[in-house]
């Protein structure tokens, strides 16, 4: 009731200063207090406890506050400020990403994609727990599976090494950003505007059946979708059982028991398996952020 009363009498615009600069602190404590508690413990007890890449993690939070990336090497990228630049002629704001252009759709505003941009750049950082490789040389001469590409920077950082690469992503708003970043190379980029999952309908397609067609002799997987990763394994069998040189790098932080959910996959399937270094803070816990699989080479 006071809630409504709240958002009826306070402008958004005044509503949002609040959230930022107050509420939105409170509230994100409030929601997360266990976890509030267990690193402010783990901190000020850390001489005391097991030096691993847990505690490490707790500890960072218990010092620093909650963040998806509790390592030290975050701490560069918070005060970081980045130009976002309008392209007059495709209509788009673009951030210059190592010297190319990353177009961010037009539904964001400048300080969204600041953010974004931000918060990008942080993930992929080579000390990340969310981190998709370790090396990316080790993604020469593969052909990439995007699955759920977004705006594309991990395909762009990457466009040189790899021959093809299929952009998986179905929200509407996304595909004038990835066709205005991939323009220059667009003989080696095919957006595909699908879900992928365990079933083919509608606007649903699975693995098996996209690739049934191709000849791929070196195939990455990158998988990163919010969820869903389990059910797009489910729909991809056939094609981590028997494609003969194989790499991924699929998401295990959305949900609670994922990472040896999908370790196990890939482990039946032939890969060898291991994590990404260190911890993903994430639905109010800590998990293991990214499985990393290879097969045959």
């Amino acid at each position: 009731m006071l809630a409504r009363v709240y958002r009826s009498v306070m402008p958004a615009s005044v509503r949002q200063t609040i959230y930022e600069g107050f509420l939105g602190t409170l509230l994100l404590f409030i929601r997360n207090f266990r976890m509030n508690a267990r690193a402010k413990f783990t901190y000020i007890f850390r001489a005391f406890l097991p030096k691993n890449d847990l505690n490490k993690a707790l500890s960072f939070m218990g010092k620093h506050g909650l963040t998806s990336y509790p390592a030290d090497y975050m701490l560069e990228y918070k005060r970081k400020v980045t130009d976002v630049v309008y392209d007059e002629h495709k209509k788009l704001h673009y951030c210059l990403h190592n010297g190319r252009k990353l177009y961010f759709t037009s539904a964001f505003t400048n300080d969204r994609i600041e953010r974004l941009y931000k918060s990008l750049i942080t993930e992929q950082d080579s000390r990340s727990a969310h981190r998709y490789i370790d090396d990316y040389d080790k993604l020469n001469n593969y052909t990439l599976l995007d699955v759920g590409s977004a705006e594309g920077i991990f395909t762009l950082d990457n466009i040189d090494r790899i021959k093809h690469a299929y952009l998986f992503e179905a929200e509407p708003y996304w595909i004038d950003a990835l066709k205005a970043t991939f323009e220059p190379w667009k003989e080696k980029i095919t957006i595909v505007e699908k879900y992928v999952g365990d079933k083919t309908e509608d606007n649903f397609i699975t693995l098996d059946d996209y690739l049934k067609d191709k000849e791929i002799d070196r195939l990455f997987l990158k998988m990163d979708i919010e969820g869903a990763e389990l059910a797009a394994l489910n729909g991809a069998t056939n094609t981590l059982k028997k494609q003969p040189v194989m790499r991924t790098a699929i998401c295990t932080y959305h949900r609670p028991g994922d990472p040896e959910k999908f370790d196990q996959i890939l482990t039946e399937n032939g890969f060898a398996t291991s994590f990404s270094d260190g911890f993903l803070f994430w639905g109010k816990r800590l998990s293991k952020a990214v499985v990393r699989g290879l097969k045959g080479e």
